[in-house]
C-alpha cells in the first residue's frame, strides 16, 4: 500500500510553476526620495498602500518606504495594518474609509494604534460609542470626486457631534481631488482648484467651530504631478511611490523610476503542429510548419490583463496566440527556442523590452495600476533591492 508523504510550504515553494512578477524596492526607495524633495521637509509623508501596495506587496514595500523617508502610511485594509504593527512598523497609519465601523473595528484599532476615517456623522457616532479611550479620527471631505465622505456644507453638523462626542479627538482632515484622465490641462487646474478652495473652506469651517485637525491633507499622485499649492502639511502619493503617473496632466516633472522591473515565465512545451483537417476550426490561424511554444501563465493568473499581444524569447517579439485558464500559447516559428527558455511578458530581454505603457496602450486602459493588480497573488513576487 502506497503512502503519501506530506509536502511542507517550503518545498511547495521549490516546486511552484516557473512564474515570478520582479519588484524593484531601489525604484520605491528613490521615488520617495524625489517626493521628499518636493514636497520638502516640513510636509509629512504619508505613502498610500491601497490594496496591498497596489500589488506590489504591502510588507515589504512599507519597508522600503520608511527606510527612505517616509513618515506615516495610509491604506484600507485593516488586517494589512495589523500585520504591519506586529512586525514592529510603529509610525503613524491611517486607514481610508472602506470598513464598515462597529465593536470589533474599534477594538482593533484601539488595540494596535491605529487612526479611522470618519465619512459622516454615522460613523462618528458608532466610533464614539465603541471606543474605550480616546481615539484619534480623520475626517473625508468629498469636493468632487462624487466618492466617499462628507460635503463641505456639513461642517457645522460634524462639528457640533465631535463636540458632544468626547471619545472622538480629531487628528487630522483630508480630500482626495478628482482630476479627469482627459481634460485640457488649464481647464484641470481650475476646476482642482475650485475643488482645493471647497476643501479650504471646510477647514476654515472646522476652526470657527473649535476643532483645529494637526494634519490636512489634498495632494495625492495626481495633483503633485502638476502643482507643489496644495501640499498643506500633509501628502499621501500612491502611484507615485512606484513610479506609476496617473492618467492627467503633468505640469511638474519628476524624476521617478519604476518599481514594475518584470513578469516572467518561461517554455514549458515546444512542439511542430501537424494538422491536415479542420483547419477551419482550429483555436487560432494554424499554418504548415508552425512551432509553438506554451507557458504556465494564463487568466488564472491575470495574464488576459497583462500582455500586449507580444512576449519577449531569445530577445525576440513573439506574438500571442491564445490565453486559456493556466497557459499560454505563443507563435514560435521565427525564433529557435527551447524548453525551459525564459518567457518576458513585461521588462527587458537583451535589446527588447516590453513597457508597462505599451501593454496599457495595447489593452486601451489608462490606469496605470492596473498591471500591478493584474498580477494574480499566486504568482510570486520577486524583490530586488531595496534598504536594509
Amino acid at each position: 500500500m502506497s503512502s503519501i508523504q506530506s509536502v511542507t510550504f517550503a518545498e511547495r515553494q521549490t516546486i511552484a510553476r516557473p512564474n515570478s512578477f520582479e519588484i524593484d524596492l531601489d525604484a520605491v526607495v528613490h521615488n520617495i526620495r524625489a517626493l521628499r524633495h518636493r514636497v520638502g521637509r516640513d510636509v509629512l509623508l504619508f505613502a498610500a498602500l491601497k490594496a496591498n501596495a497596489y500589488g506590489f506587496g504591502v510588507i515589504p514595500v512599507a519597508r522600503a518606504a520608511l527606510a527612505a523617508g517616509a513618515d506615516a502610511l495610509a491604506m484600507v485594509d485593516v488586517s494589512d495594518a495589523i500585520n504591519l504593527r506586529q512586525l514592529g512598523i510603529d509610525v503613524p497609519i491611517l486607514l481610508y474609509g472602506g470598513i464598515p465601523a462597529d465593536r470589533e473595528l474599534v477594538e482593533a484599532l484601539e488595540a494596535h494604534d491605529l487612526m479611522p476615517t470618519l465619512l459622516d456623522l454615522e460613523d462618528a457616532r458608532t466610533y464614539s460609542r465603541h471606543a474605550t479611550g480616546r481615539l484619534p479620527v480623520f475626517l473625508k471631505f468629498d469636493v468632487g470626486l462624487e466618492r466617499m465622505g462628507m460635503a463641505p456644507e456639513d461642517v457645522p453638523a460634524i462639528a457640533a457631534a465631535l463636540s458632544g462626542l468626547p471619545k472622538l479627538k480629531l487628528h487630522g482632515a483630508y480630500t482626495h481631488l478628482h482630476v479627469p484622465p482627459n481634460a485640457d490641462p488649464l481647464a484641470t487646474d481650475a476646476y482642482m482648484r475650485r475643488q482645493f478652495r471647497r476643501f479650504s473652506t471646510a477647514l476654515e469651517a472646522l476652526k470657527r467651530c473649535g476643532h483645529d485637525p494637526r494634519i490636512t491633507m489634498a495632494a495625492s499622485s495626481a495633483v503633485l504631478m502638476q502643482t507643489n499649492d496644495m501640499n498643506l502639511n500633509a501628502v499621501d502619493p500612491g502611484h507615485l511611490l512606484f513610479g506609476m503617473y496617473p492618467a492627467g496632466p503633468r505640469a511638474t516633472p519628476l524624476d521617478l523610476r519604476a518599481a514594475f522591473h518584470a513578469l516572467k515565465s518561461e517554455l514549458i512545451q515546444v512542439k511542430t503542429l501537424s494538422r491536415p483537417e479542420s483547419l477551419e476550426m482550429a483555436p487560432f490561424p494554424v499554418r504548415d510548419g508552425m512551432r509553438i511554444g506554451v507557458l504556465p501563465l494564463g487568466i488564472a493568473d491575470g495574464m488576459s490583463q497583462l500582455h500586449c499581444g507580444q512576449v519577449l524569447i531569445r530577445g525576440r517579439r513573439v506574438p500571442v496566440l491564445g490565453v486559456s485558464l493556466e497557459h499560454t500559447r505563443v507563435d514560435l516559428t521565427e525564433v529557435e527556442a527551447g524548453r525551459g527558455d525564459e518567457v518576458v511578458v513585461i521588462g527587458r530581454q537583451g535589446d527588447e523590452e516590453i513597457r508597462p505603457d505599451e501593454v496599457l496602450t495595447h489593452l486601451g486602459q489608462h490606469v496605470p495600476s492596473a498591471l500591478p493588480l493584474a498580477v494574480h497573488q499566486g504568482v510570486p513576487r520577486r524583490y530586488l533591492g531595496g534598504v536594509s
